[in-house]
């Protein structure tokens, strides 16, 4: 499972990696075709040559992203340095090409919208404030490459040194004004806009990324639960095919010699063997009936009792430490079920160490209960320990299956299950918080 969701998340990444390829190449296929239509139509620039050059420049940038992404670049960085060139890039063009006067001017939009929609809150701003500097760059150098404009102010300052003694100088005053106003009104648009851009679109982006990260886990949860019902359904087709043979072979363990050793041996495992059915049939049994509200510690205590006697050959030490009152669950005795097993595989892999010892550690505050349960087995490299409890693996110690379920039970009551070597053994702490609203309250 855990691999199926690697892989998604990386076809995921390769999908949005290329809509943010196949955008770039749309920008730069139009800012061609702007460039090709100026030169036709003898749009007045300082240089076409240079123009051309930073054109090819833009075109050879959108390489970039597969070469870094391959590179192992993170993503988010990728986008970052693209939408950085793309300012650049576009406000060189624009500023060879008539500054804040060509209309294509609102082109220093588009990165600010993609960086908002493909990066985080502080990416995206400076990606807007960068767009905002380039076009405040803009207003500064564009009226140099505008003959009409600088026409204009050479008429309005001859009108106001020839026309002040006839009252039209402070008309020709108003112009200037005017027009230096409108400059100004456009500047403060611009930087609106990329503003508002950036935070608008950055927030939706955001509550996106929330909700595709809410149903990956919704996703997630649906397959361990149908995980854990089919290994339940297996279990409880085990146990019914297991009670005919367990009969049978009682039937035929008493009608041998009771004197010897290892029928008296296998007289005892049988008998275990009939208890946990019987064990399986009654908790089965009991989930047809309502929760029980018993406190949380008095039921482990009871099943910690119950295990004992299943496993006489182990010897458990148990530590209380109690300083707040206990608490109920929904589901007690899914809880204690998921301990036993944890329980269960710890005593085996202290059995396969020579060691019947066994700690258990339980503890109960204002937050709730922590359990720490210590075998003295070999241990378990780190790699098995990040793996323990995820998936459904077996192995000759018999930790895999049943600590999945463990751990998969313990955590839909919004607990954790925590496994690390301690010196000689493994340690698990299990940690349980007390719930908001307790069932009866």
């Amino acid at each position: 499972m855990a691999r199926q969701l690697i892989i998604a998340t990386e076809l995921s990444e390769q999908h949005q990696l290329k809509h943010f390829v196949q955008f770039r190449w749309g920008l730069l296929g139009f800012a061609t075709i702007a460039l090709s239509a100026g030169w036709l139509l003898h749009y007045p620039v300082s240089s076409w040559p240079l123009l051309g050059l930073l054109l090819l420049t833009h075109i050879c940038t959108n390489l970039l992203p597969y070469w870094l992404a391959a590179s192992k670049m993170p993503l988010k960085v990728i986008y970052l340095l693209c939408c950085t060139l793309d300012i650049l890039l576009l406000t060189c063009l624009l500023t060879l090409s008539g500054g804040v006067s060509n209309g294509l001017v609102a082109m220093l939009l588009l990165p600010v919208a993609v960086a908002a929609v493909m990066l985080p809150g502080r990416s995206c701003y400076f990606i807007a404030l960068l767009a905002i500097a380039g076009y405040s760059m803009l207003l500064q150098v564009g009226d140099l490459h505008i003959p009409d404009i600088d026409t204009l102010l050479t008429q309005t300052a001859e009108q106001a040194a020839h026309a002040s003694h006839t009252g039209h100088g402070m008309h020709a005053q108003h112009n200037s004004d005017g027009f230096s106003q409108h400059m100004q009104q456009m500047w403060w648009a611009f930087t609106i806009s990329a503003l508002l851009i950036s935070w608008f679109i950055s927030a939706q982006a955001e509550l996106n990324r929330v909700k595709s990260r809410k149903i990956s886990e919704l996703q997630q949860q649906q397959i361990r639960n149908e995980q854990i019902l089919a290994l339940a359904t297996f279990a409880a087709n085990a146990a019914h095919d297991l009670a005919s043979p367990i009969q049978t072979i009682q039937l035929l363990a008493d009608e041998m010699d009771t004197t010897e050793p290892a029928v008296q041996e296998l007289k005892q495992q049988l008998q275990r063997c009939q208890q946990i059915v019987q064990q399986l049939r009654s908790d089965a049994g009991s989930l047809r009936e309502e929760n029980s509200t018993a406190p949380l510690c008095q039921q482990i205590e009871q099943a910690v009792t119950r295990w004992l006697n299943s496993r006489p050959e182990i010897c458990l030490g148990i530590q209380r430490n109690l300083h707040a009152e206990d608490f109920s669950l929904a589901d007690s005795q899914g809880f204690t079920a998921a301990l036993l097993n944890i329980l269960d595989n710890a005593a085996d892999a202290s059995l396969a160490n020579n060691s019947n010892q066994l700690e258990l550690q339980l503890s109960l505050d204002s937050s709730g209960l922590s359990l720490q349960v210590r075998d003295f087995g070999e241990g378990l490299s780190d790699s098995r320990l990040a793996e323990l409890g995820k998936l459904p693996q077996q192995s000759e110690q018999g930790l895999g299956i049943g600590q999945f379920l463990a751990n998969m039970s313990i955590e839909r009551l919004s607990g954790s299950v925590r496994r690390q070597n301690a010196g000689n053994g493994t340690l698990t702490l299990i940690t349980m918080p007390r719930p908001h609203t307790e069932p009866g309250a």
